[in-house]
């Protein structure tokens, strides 16, 4: 009986967790809802709206060009690290993705390497084929584990599994190059150099989700040259004559 009044008992305590907290706060609404219905939370709770992979929140042109020079020709970053920023950069994968490459995914073609992303594996500029190889032939798994028994490209720190994706998040982290930014930015640049078939193809992305990132970036594109049109149409205006006194 305890139990149950302290259950009947409404929620008068913060809860600002539900909307200051991580991404996992969403995954609440429904029960949160269903209590303020029924008066057990006294304090209203405005629950933001849920993240996308949209174009919103992207890096700079350059701040992203100077992260990718950075991994490309910086031998004293970790291979792990220069591989991951350089997928993020320029082929906007994503970390749940990327931690699940295996090394079937890299493919030697003649004298050139492959990296099936989706159903057409894409040419490996130098220096990330080399460092994809060094990775395919000598990876770091945990101490004692058979290399040959080890699928994964990035082997995590468990036998069988891969290198979780909060590790590899806090790696990049501390190079400066926040993972979901670097990945918009490669999106944005990538979905304006081709379509969204053959992006859903290259990359493996969804063709719905490329779609979205094509619009994404063409609305940006025709709102940029509305505010040129606007403003070429403005300096071609004759000045208007100021009023006597």
């Amino acid at each position: 009986m305890r139990n149950n009044r302290a259950y009947r008992e409404p929620i008068t305590g913060p809860v600002g967790y539900l909307t200051d907290g991580t991404v996992m706060r969403y995954k609440a609404r429904g029960f949160v809802v269903w209590a303020a219905r029924r008066s057990h939370i006294r304090h209203p709770v405005d629950f933001p709206p849920m993240p996308s992979d949209k174009p919103r929140r992207s890096l700079a042109d350059d701040e992203r060009w100077r992260l990718a020079h950075r991994f490309l020709h910086d031998d004293s970053i970790d291979t792990v690290d220069r591989v991951v920023g350089l997928l993020v950069l320029l082929y906007g994968r994503p970390l749940t993705k990327i931690s699940r490459l295996t090394t079937r995914h890299v493919v030697q073609a003649g004298q050139g390497v492959r990296l099936a992303l989706g159903t057409h594996p894409v040419d490996v500029p130098p220096p990330l084929d080399r460092l994809l190889l060094a990775l395919a032939e000598d990876r770091e798994g945990p101490p004692g584990l058979g290399r040959a028994e080890q699928p994964w490209l990035l082997p995590g720190f468990f036998p069988g599994r891969p290198r979780g994706t909060a590790h590899l998040r806090s790696r990049l982290t501390a190079y400066g190059l926040p993972s979901r930014r670097g990945r918009n930015s490669a999106l944005k640049d990538l979905a304006a150099q081709m379509p969204p078939a053959v992006l859903s193809q290259v990359l493996g992305v969804g063709i719905k989700a490329a779609t979205q990132w094509a619009d994404a970036v063409g609305s940006a594109r025709t709102e940029y040259a509305a505010d040129i049109s606007r403003g070429r149409s403005s300096d071609s205006q004759p000045n208007k004559p100021c009023p006597s006194g």
